[in-house]
């Protein structure tokens, strides 16, 4: 029992047959090819074939490039022979792509040395003077022979050690321990050349599963090969014990067991297991079953154990990675969680350290600078709030700041209306140790609607005392006006024009009328209406629309082209709802168009469409892409620079539009323009009432 890369190895294996190798004997002299083909047949076990000249020998070796079962490890090559002399077929083999490191040795009887120089100069690996005693001949083979299985031998565990270096450098660099089992279980073939290749992972810590199986044809699914319970077999045992196995006759070996061991319908030849195990505990198992050539050596099992060590790092940091993934992941989202909440708030919120940096603020307060929060960070306040080079008079967050003190103070002043505005400030501070980090947030609520809504109410008590006493009026005047404008009607019709009393009851009734007139004034001024849905035509609403922005679009010299229908049907809509949608698509296809050098061009046009009306807003600026346009609709999403949209523009409109039981779409794709489209009911099915 030895130790790879600190897990144990076990070996159960008899001796391992080698391949016989196979000789090509190429001699014109037939009784000279049939001895000697015939002592190494019989002396030292080799395959012989032979052929008398050297064009059959040149065919003999073609034949065997195109058969992979037939390999000629030496070739005896007499040097003199008729057509093709021995050093005409050794040229063809040097130059030959395949075959050209087959191993040569030239038979000649020459026995001076310019013939052996120039055979070794040729390429031969050796030659043998005529006549040859035997003994000296196969010691010569079997040298050649032996250095020749060496180098094959280094030659494949070179490419062993590359295949296992190209595995673990894959399974390395992947960080899903799925996909490093699949990735490993496919290099084993690469790395043994084996019929069949497993991986396993623990299961509740007394079961063993397969997770990936992988055959020469590819992958094989894995739901019918039954589990391998822990400490059974020479899998659970291997695992349990954290033992590498390598077995050439399993059925040898009483810890085999073909019920669990053994894929359903598979004769295991051959098998090797090494556990998986990750800081000193074993979490899994790779198998492989068969290997194409011969049996497995203990080399093979040196590398297998390594390939399980490097697949046990890789799934470590898988799983590290995955840890760390979910951390950040439930970082994220209670950042997330923490930020929508605080972006929730429609009240401007931001957090400072003690050098007036900004170190976070929500959505509201970055709204009013036409930015997005994360343009504002690390900032220091008032200079990116007031324009200021110090802490502002009124601010009392110094406070908060150098004695961790809650404070609150009012903040008055007149807004670019000249109205009044009103603010309340709190300032809390944030314990922390790091001087870096936010110290104080900064709560600004806004007071002012407060107060505009105090004055609504009284005023809405004023008029409602108004109403009260034109109900009032109603109710004592309307009645007896009602009979003196009924009697003075009455009188006029009885009472000639040219009576003197005419004109007394016709004053009567002129003064009755006045007074009815007041009563319905007064009724009138106290009644608030409110108008929601109204007839109306769309045409006439965009030509509104256009006349409000005529100056924009003169400015940024866009041509409108209006297609609008003459025969539109009326639709019922909130008319100042659809001219701020109109109003938004219009300056949004003029801010697209101006990046133009010129053909500024947007075109309206409005037509029917059944029971809809269509409205197609279109411009020829610098489009949108597909990634812009999954987004469009999305609250605060915009593809205007920063500070130039809120992106609440397409929102809005959109919400407006399905409020009228319609629908928007548009079509765009870079530099080729966007198109907007528009359909609204005719009938007025819209929500707008709701």
């Amino acid at each position: 029992m030895s130790k790879q890369n600190g897990v144990r190895t076990a070996v159960s294996t008899p001796p391992i047959t080698e391949k016989r190798s196979h000789i090509l004997i190429v001699d014109d002299e037939p009784e000279i090819a049939e001895s000697l083909a015939d002592f190494l047949m019989k002396k030292a076990d080799f395959i012989v074939s032979a052929v008398p000249d050297g064009q059959e020998a040149i065919d003999f070796l073609q034949a065997t490039v195109a058969d992979d079962a037939t390999e000629i490890d030496l070739v005896l090559l007499d040097m003199r022979m008729p057509n093709l002399s021995g050093l005409d077929v050794l040229n063809w083999i040097r130059d030959h792509e395949t075959l050209r490191y087959t191993r040569v040795v030239l038979l000649t009887a020459a026995a001076g040395s310019s013939e052996k120089v120039e055979a070794l100069t040729a390429g031969a690996d050796d030659y043998i003077t005529k006549p040859y005693r035997p003994q000296e001949l196969l010691a010569r083979v079997n040298t050649i022979l032996r250095t020749q299985q060496l180098e094959k031998q280094l030659q494949r565990q070179s490419q062993q050690l590359a295949a296992l270096n190209r595995i673990g450098q894959t399974v390395a660099a992947t960080l899903e321990v799925t996909e490093v089992l699949a990735t490993a279980v496919e290099g084993v073939d690469q790395l043994l050349s084996i019929e069949l290749a497993g991986a396993l992972m623990v299961e509740g810590g007394s079961h063993l599963r397969y997770q990936n199986l992988h055959g020469r044809g590819g992958p094989l699914p894995v739901t019918a090969v039954p589990t391998v319970p822990v400490g059974e077999g020479i899998f659970g045992t291997a695992f349990q014990e954290q033992t590498a196995v390598m077995l050439n006759f399993p059925g040898e070996d009483g810890r085999f067991n073909q019920a669990i061991d053994a894929p359903p319908n598979f004769d295991v030849n051959t098998l090797m297991a090494a556990p998986l195990v990750v800081r000193g505990r074993p979490v899994g198992l790779i198998n492989a079953f068969n290997k194409t050539e011969g049996s497995f050596t203990e080399v093979d099992l040196d590398l297998f154990a390594s390939l399980a060590s490097s697949i046990s790092e890789a799934i470590e940091n898988a799983w590290l990675f995955t840890r760390i993934r979910q951390r950040q992941q439930e970082m994220l989202e209670s950042r997330n969680t923490l930020q929508a909440l605080i972006d929730g708030i429609p009240h401007p919120i931001y957090t400072i350290n003690d050098d007036w940096q900004l170190i976070g603020i929500n959505k509201s307060k970055a709204d009013e600078l036409d930015t997005v929060p994360e343009h504002l960070v690390n900032k220091v306040c008032y200079q990116t709030f007031f324009n200021r080079s110090q802490p502002c008079d009124h601010c009392q967050a110094a406070q908060t700041l150098a004695q961790k003190q809650a404070e609150r103070w009012t903040i008055n002043w007149k807004g670019d209306d000249h109205l009044p505005r009103e603010w309340d400030v709190n300032a809390y501070p944030i314990p922390s140790k790091q001087a870096s980090s936010a110290r104080a947030v900064i709560l600004w609520q806004d007071r002012t609607e407060e107060r505009r809504l105090e004055s609504s109410l009284l005023q809405a008590g004023k008029l409602a005392a108004i109403g009260q006493l034109a109900a009032g009026v109603a109710h004592e005047i309307n009645n007896p006006l009602t009979a003196i404008n009924a009697n003075a009607e009455m009188l006029k019709m009885f009472i000639p024009a040219e009576d003197e009393n005419y004109e007394a009851v016709d004053l009567i009734a002129r003064a009755g009328d006045r007074a009815t007139k007041v009563v319905r004034g007064l009724l009138d001024f106290a009644r608030q209406e409110h108008y929601n849905l109204t007839e109306g035509d769309v045409n006439h609403s965009i030509r509104q629309t256009l006349d409000l922005v005529r100056y924009q679009l003169n400015t940024a010299d866009a041509e409108v082209i209006q297609n609008m229908a003459d025969d539109l049907p009326s639709i019922v809509a909130s008319w100042e709802h659809l001219k701020s949608v109109w109003l938004n698509l219009i300056v949004n296809a003029r801010d697209a168009v101006h990046q133009l050098p010129r053909h500024r061009q947007i075109t309206i046009t409005t037509r029917a469409d059944g029971e809809h009306v269509q409205i197609i807003v279109q411009d020829n600026g610098k489009g949108m892409s597909e990634a812009e346009l999954v987004h469009i609709f999305e609250p605060f999403y915009t593809t205007k620079d920063p500070g130039k949209g809120t992106g609440l523009g397409l929102a809005t409109s959109h919400r407006i539009i399905e409020q009228h039981g319609g629908e928007i779409n548009v079509v765009s794709a870079v530099n080729e323009g966007t198109t907007f489209i528009i359909r609204l009911p005719v009938n007025g099915n819209g929500k707008t009432n709701a």
